[in-house]
C-alpha cells in the first residue's frame, strides 16, 4: 500500500475503509416474529379454556379420568364454542364496554333465542327483595288455591 504524499489525493479504497463500520462478531439472529392469532372459530385457534381445567371438571371428585383423548378434545372444543356463544349473546345485551351479570342473565332469559334456557335456574335475572317477597306470596296463594280446589 502506498503512503500518500502531502498534497496528493487519498486512494479511493482508503476512504471506504475509513468510513466502513467496525467489524463486529456475528450476533445471534433475532427470534422469529410471533404469528398473528388465528381468527375466532378456526380449528387451530389458541384455547380459551385450559385443557387441564376440562380434565378436572370431567374427573370430578373421584379424580379418575376414564375418557379417551378424542372425546376429551371434543368436549374441550364444545366448551369453548359454548363460552364464545354465551359471551357473544351477552355482549348484545350489555350496555357498555364490560359484560356484567345483568347482561349474561338477559342473554339466558332471552325468549327469542332460547339457546340458554337450560341455564335459567343457574343465572336468574336480578330482582329486588320486595319483588322476591311478592313473588313468594303469590306462589303460596296459588298453592293454597290448588289445595282448596283438590279438596272440593
Amino acid at each position: 500500500m502506498s503512503t500518500p504524499t502531502p498534497g496528493l489525493p487519498l486512494p479511493p479504497n482508503a476512504i471506504k475503509a475509513f468510513l466502513a463500520p467496525p467489524l463486529v462478531p456475528a450476533m445471534a439472529p433475532a427470534p422469529p416474529a410471533r404469528p398473528p392469532p388465528p381468527a375466532a372459530g378456526s380449528s387451530d385457534s389458541a384455547t380459551l379454556i385450559p385443557l387441564a381445567a376440562i380434565k378436572r371438571l370431567i374427573a370430578g371428585e373421584t379424580g379418575e379420568n376414564k375418557m379417551g383423548a378424542d372425546a376429551l378434545h371434543l368436549i374441550h372444543k364444545a366448551s369453548e364454542l359454548f363460552v364464545e356463544k354465551l359471551a357473544a349473546a351477552s355482549v348484545k345485551k350489555s350496555d357498555g364496554e364490560t359484560i356484567g351479570y345483568d347482561a349474561v342473565a338477559a342473554a339466558v332469559d332471552d325468549e327469542d333465542q332460547g339457546e340458554f334456557a337450560f341455564l335459567s335456574d343457574l343465572v336468574p335475572p336480578t330482582t329486588t327483595f320486595e319483588a322476591y317477597l311478592a313473588q313468594q306470596q303469590q306462589l303460596q296463594q296459588e298453592q293454597q288455591q290448588e289445595a282448596m280446589n283438590e279438596e272440593a
